[in-house]
């Protein structure tokens, strides 16, 4: 189950995005390229939060993504329009319980009653948005991208870079499993050759995890990044999380600088904190800034 901490946060005003708005395979998608004439190491699709692929934080990380790779970035509509408004996040953020208030038993009280009543107007818009983007209805749009990323360079390495809502797809794609390879070639009937969707992926502050089902099938690399204030989360599911990569590397004979899988957790950080933390705040803005170089770095690792 998603939480209100996936639709709170900070909108970026720090950045001027460099992608473009184009079509890729069907779906509206924001591009990020890097700088003119620099080789491209691979594809990186990014897999959003609750906000989708419009949100300003997205973009601007796609185009650092692009830019410290370097490689091409695809941030697509995989939400088909139905991503949660922006103005969400003003609204939970409002909604925060009321600990800094005035020591006056009025405002408190005041502080409480407009808490209560912005969760309430809150929870039937969660749900819609649950509802729409179900997993039955994104994946198949998901794989089908990749499907057709992967037909078209079958050799250029795809990573996927999932947050929050798209943490769940994120993990899902490293399954070894018959909807996560796509056939190259042949005649649709014989011949070909069989690729999987994706090379590795990384995810951060990952909803709607079943655990340690969802972990126990992971296969391809995957890097993990959370946040030790993480209410959805927490200490608890961070542990079964490590136990299960931590065998999944002793499994493979990897030494502990050569790791297939991966978590790293940020002292201080919250849900959300690598795509909407306040970049106004240094020590936020330190932990965005972490976790964006250790998907940068998983990247650059399973990408010859």
């Amino acid at each position: 189950m998603s939480c209100p901490d996936c639709f709170k946060g900070t909108l970026r005003g720090d950045v001027v995005l460099t992608g473009t708005e184009e079509v890729i395979h069907g779906i509206p998608t924001y591009v990020a390229r890097p700088d003119a004439g620099v080789e491209t190491r691979g594809t990186i699709v990014i897999l959003p939060d609750a906000f989708g692929w419009g949100l300003q934080n997205t973009r601007a990380l796609a185009d650092a993504y692009a830019k410290r790779l370097p490689g091409v970035v695809y941030v697509p509509d995989f939400m088909n329009g139905h991503a949660a408004p922006v103005s969400f996040l003003s609204v939970l953020e409002k909604a925060e319980p009321p600990s800094s208030a005035p020591p006056s038993v009025l405002i408190r009280a005041i502080k409480r009653i407009n808490t209560f009543f912005s969760f309430l107007s809150f929870v039937p818009a969660m749900a819609t948005f649950l509802f729409r983007n179900r997993a039955s209805v994104t994946q198949p749009r998901i794989r089908g991208f990749l499907a057709a990323e992967r037909k078209s360079a079958p050799t250029t390495p795809i990573g996927v870079a999932g947050f929050c809502w798209g943490g769940l797809h994120a993990v899902l794609l490293t399954h070894d499993v018959p909807h996560n390879k796509v056939t190259v070639g042949g005649d649709g009937v014989s011949g070909g050759q069989e690729y999987p969707l994706i090379d590795c992926s990384f995810t951060a502050h990952p909803s709607l995890l079943s655990l340690p089902k969802d972990i126990e099938q992971v296969v391809k690399p995957l890097s993990v990044a959370n946040g030790s204030l993480d209410d959805h989360f927490g200490p608890e599911k961070v542990k079964i999380l490590e136990e299960v990569l931590d065998r999944k590397n002793r499994e493979a004979g990897l030494e502990a600088g050569d790791k297939k899988y991966e978590s790293v957790v940020y002292p201080g950080g919250k849900h959300g904190f690598a795509i909407r933390g306040d970049r106004t705040d240094p020590e936020i803005r330190e932990k965005g800034e972490q976790s964006e170089a250790q998907a940068v770095e998983w990247f650059k690792k399973w990408f010859p």
